[in-house]
């Protein structure tokens, strides 16, 4: 029997092979000598995916244009094709396919690797498709989960609906992607405007929360409000009692203040006295939206950096699965952290005492663990010293937020003192560290720790002399969006469901990568250019974050049999049809045409340079034939304006990393302005 196990990637398929036994490559496979499966085994791999849904001038010579006329673009039929540059791979894996028995689909174990697989055996003949099919579902890559796995495989069936999500996402998203950028790109060309134009099912709702956020700040109007305090003098500490209420004006604080009789300096008694234990358990495990936001906040790595970070870190075996939402793990793993914890201790350098060395329901509950668990350390510890800087960060940092579990919790004696004036309660509270337990090894939230406060020793009924008071203060404007607060844990998009915790890191991306939103310090901005598509889009669902969620909800049932595909997609076209309507009944503002126009040219030096399409064009101010360009992309990395201003003010950057020569290999170097063009300068001076 001859059995073909197919993985996403290279790298996945030769850590399968090695996991399995003795292995010989061959052309696009290795084959397999292994105790673990019967019959020959091959491994093949996809690169990605190998298959791609087909452009739009692949359904006729009409579409080869973009032309208003053409749209609504609505196929019967959805038209795949290879991508060009796997053509050879898909050969190889296809002819592997063909010879088999019965296929293993190892691909990620998510709904993405499900349509890499699925999109393969549908362009390969009838054979394939009908192949019998078994599913690799496993969380990490370490050798004994590898092997484990392969011996209890799932029946093929049992994830297949997850491959009619993912292909229904798909379309979906190619179907609003192509009529939408199309439709809005042509306008936009219409009115001058250059490039292309891109909306999406997601992006562009998320576009409209980006400029809703900075259009909240921008109208926000600071006002004043009064707040009521008292503090009293015990043994030698001056204590302050606060009321909650805020007065919007002086005369509404002046009439409290006579009524309650506290413009004087007056004697009362405390009311009430409350001591209460109490213990703080260790943070949640880390599902993916929880350590990109840790990252994010910790670091300021995006979330789409700290997302190839852990993918890194799960290939090399150190980290279990990381598109995972769950934050819960199951008895499995908890035994084998559990035997593990004093390495992973060692290893980043904390000492604490295990405490609580069986399952808790915050961390560990068998029924609530689906197809994935949280992100955790593997059995598989690595030496730190061969990590690089930033995939050390991530690894420590799951390292301890798992192993915090273990450590006691956090107890500290609650005070709560109450004084009232007639029925005006104020109150004071403080907190008394009794035990730190995993606090001393990872802080608690900045609002936890300033709440950390001794109070004196009071008793009810206790007489005191209370000095009222009134504190004055301003209402703050709601906080800028970070990458964190859009799309990590308990972010807008976590909580409007918008996107999946494996998608949510790329829209945020994709929307920076198309200049429709911009980071400064972390914070999100929108341009020029995202403020234009929002005013387009935000009287339309298209723009709507609330559509968005409801067709996320509908994918969800699609992939537990719950939902159809055909009804879905049929509601698509629908609403594609009809949204094109109602945008053909309305223009784009000149002024904001113009201000796109004016954000696209910057006076920098003698030069003013416009952004194109492809290009920097700097034209000298006094003498407009003086002109030259500067392409946006040199060996594969992205040239921003910032890199402009150093080369048209001083002629050379600084040192920027990660360019990539024709072989493939990566180097660093200075961009050095000479003669109109752009040479490579590296450390011993040597220009290029």
């Amino acid at each position: 029997m001859n059995t073909v196990i197919l993985a996403e990637k290279p790298d996945q398929a030769k850590k399968y092979a090695s996991a399995l036994g003795e292995t010989k490559r061959g052309k696009g496979f290795f084959s397999v000598k292994t105790n673990y499966l019967d019959g020959d085994v091959i491994v093949t791999w996809g690169i990605g995916h190998l298959i791609e849904l087909a452009s739009m001038d692949k359904y006729g010579e009409q579409y080869k244009r973009w032309d208003m006329k053409n749209l609504p673009f609505s196929p019967k039929k959805m038209l795949y094709e290879v991508k060009e540059n796997t053509k050879d791979q898909f050969q190889n894996a296809k002819t592997q396919l063909e010879n088999a028995d019965k296929i293993i689909i190892a691909t990620d174990p998510d709904r993405e690797g499900e349509n890499i697989a699925y999109s393969l055996f549908y362009k390969c003949s009838a054979k394939v498709r009908n192949t019998p099919k078994k599913r690799l579902w496993i969380n990490s890559m370490v050798d004994k989960e590898i092997q484990r796995g392969f011996q209890n495989l799932k029946e093929g069936k049992e994830t297949y609906n997850f491959f009619v999500e993912a292909q229904t996402r798909q379309i979906s998203d190619y179907l609003v992607g192509m009529n939408f950028t199309q439709f809005f790109t042509l306008l936009a060309q219409s009115q001058g405007l250059k490039g292309v134009y891109s909306l999406g099912r997601v992006q562009t709702p998320c576009n409209s929360i980006v400029v809703e956020n900075d259009m909240s700040i921008s109208n926000f109007k600071e006002e004043t409000y009064y707040k009521l305090f008292g503090t009293l003098n015990k043994s030698g500490q001056e204590v302050k009692f606060t009321n909650d209420t805020k007065y919007k004006s002086r005369e509404e604080l002046q009439q409290e203040i006579k009524k309650y009789g506290l413009d004087n300096i007056l004697k009362t008694k405390i009311t009430t006295v409350s001591k209460e234990m109490k213990a703080k358990k260790a943070p949640k495990l880390f599902n993916l939206g929880g350590i990109q936001s840790y990252a994010n906040k910790k670091w300021k790595y995006s979330l789409d950096k700290s997302l190839k970070i852990i993918q890194s870190l799960y290939q090399e075996g150190f980290l279990s699965y990381p598109r995972t939402d769950s934050d819960l793990i199951t008895t499995n793993e908890f035994e084998y952290l559990k035997a593990n914890v004093e390495k992973y201790k060692q290893i980043i350098g904390v000492k604490f005492k295990n405490s609580n060395m069986e399952p808790r329901k915050e961390y560990v509950n068998n029924e609530k663990v689906l197809e994935h668990y949280a992100i955790i350390p593997t059995e598989k510890i690595p030496e730190l010293s061969s990590l690089k800087a930033e995939q050390r960060n991530i690894y420590e940092a799951v390292v301890k937020n798992t192993i915090l579990m273990f450590a006691e919790d956090y107890v500290y004696e609650a005070t709560r003192v109450s004084v009232k004036v007639k029925d005006l309660e104020f109150v004071a509270k403080g907190n008394v560290p009794k035990i730190l337990g995993w606090t001393s090894i990872e802080q608690l939230e900045e609002k936890e720790s300033e709440e950390k406060l001794t109070l004196p020793e009071f008793y009810e009924g206790e007489e005191i002399v209370f000095n009222p008071g009134v504190d004055t203060g301003k209402t703050k404007p709601p906080a800028r969006l970070t990458e964190s607060s859009l799309g990590g844990k308990g972010g807008i998009m976590d909580k409007l469901d918008l996107g999946t915790p494996a998608t949510r890191s790329s829209i945020i991306k994709t929307l920076i990568d198309r200049e429709y939103i911009k980071v400064e310090k972390t914070k999100l901005y929108p341009t020029e250019k995202g403020l234009l598509l929002y005013e387009f889009t935000k009287n339309i669902l298209l723009g709507s974050p609330d559509m968005t969620s409801k067709w996320e909800a509908h994918l969800k049932k699609i992939g537990t049999g719950e939902g159809s595909q055909n009804n879905f997609l049929k509601n698509i076209n629908n609403f594609i049809s009809k949204t094109l309507q109602e945008l053909k009944k309305k223009e784009i503002s000149e002024s904001q045409v113009q201000q796109v126009k004016n954000s696209n040219k910057k006076e920098i030096g003698e030069y003013l340079v416009t952004e194109e399409v492809k290009v920097y064009k700097c034209v000298k101010k006094n003498d407009p034939a003086d002109s030259f360009v500067i392409f946006k992309n040199k060996s594969g990395k992205k040239i921003s304006q910032t890199n402009i201003k150093q080369l048209l003010e001083k002629g050379k950057t600084p040192l920027m990393k990660g360019f990539t020569s024709k072989a493939g290999k990566k180097f660093d170097a200075h961009l050095v302005l000479k003669d109109k063009n752009i040479i490579f300068e590296f450390k011993n001076s040597k220009k290029v």
